[in-house]
């Protein structure tokens, strides 16, 4: 486990479906609903509203075979429109990286052996509350977006697909900063496939009001020097 603070790294979100983004809408009822990012999802969302970081949760992971691929910073990703999926007024970053084992024998064998049964990958975003958009989310759309590029506005994955299966939960991207004094870039380290499994927020009188969120991943995290298409994909070379 290691912890990061907010000033110390960018990082940013977005669904694992390559069409469609999480926005929240409503005055007195809010509710998630979907969007479609980069003007071409078949189905009966609309497109992505201007930014706005009291209704917008994050974007869609852009198609693998584009070169233009764009996840920090604001941005136009196709719909016309400027978007954001970094997450602002961060404050930390918990990452955990694991295994879980299991010890296994068999009938007739002294010996034994430790079996790995899943990665347990996940991070705890922690970010100055400002908004209810992360309460919504996660009463909502804890599992990210169905695949596919025809959604109707709630078309959220209801988590009873393998974590593993295209377009599942969530990515969450850790941009860390450059090195100081050198040329290279800091990296990025990609989380893949999660799911939102914990939200919390912390009160106090004297305090600033804190929120937290948890993303859990049972993929190998995605270790790259920049982004690209290789990011979105799957391929986990590039240091």
């Amino acid at each position: 486990m290691v912890y990061f603070l907010g000033r110390e790294c960018v990082v940013a979100i977005t669904t694992e479906n390559a069409k469609a983004g999480l926005e929240v809408t409503g005055t007195a009822t809010r509710s998630a609903i979907l969007r479609d990012f980069l003007g071409s999802d078949t189905g009966a969302i609309s497109d992505n509203t201007a930014y706005d970081v009291d209704i917008h949760f994050c974007g869609a992971r852009q198609d693998s075979g584009s070169s233009d691929f764009t996840v920090f910073g604001t941005y136009d990703q196709g719909s016309g429109v400027n978007t954001k999926n970094e997450v602002v007024n961060l404050t930390g970053v918990d990452l955990s990286l694991g295994t879980m084992d299991e010890d296994l024998s068999f009938i007739g064998q002294r010996a034994t052996m430790r079996v790995e049964v899943k990665k347990e990958n996940s991070v705890t975003l922690t970010r100055k509350k400002t908004n209810d958009v992360w309460d919504v989310i996660y009463n909502d759309a804890r599992f990210g977006v169905t695949a596919g590029t025809a959604h109707a506005a709630t078309d959220y994955e209801t988590g009873l697909s393998a974590p593993d299966n295209t377009d599942y939960g969530y990515r969450v991207y850790i941009k860390f900063k450059d090195y100081v004094g050198a040329t290279e870039q800091g990296g990025y380290l990609v989380l893949p496939n999660c799911c939102i499994t914990e939200h919390s927020v912390t009160l106090g009188a004297d305090s600033t009001t804190e929120e937290s969120m948890t993303f859990q991943s049972y993929l190998n995290p995605i270790i790259v020097r920049a982004l690209g298409a290789g990011v979105l994909d799957g391929d986990a070379s590039g240091f």
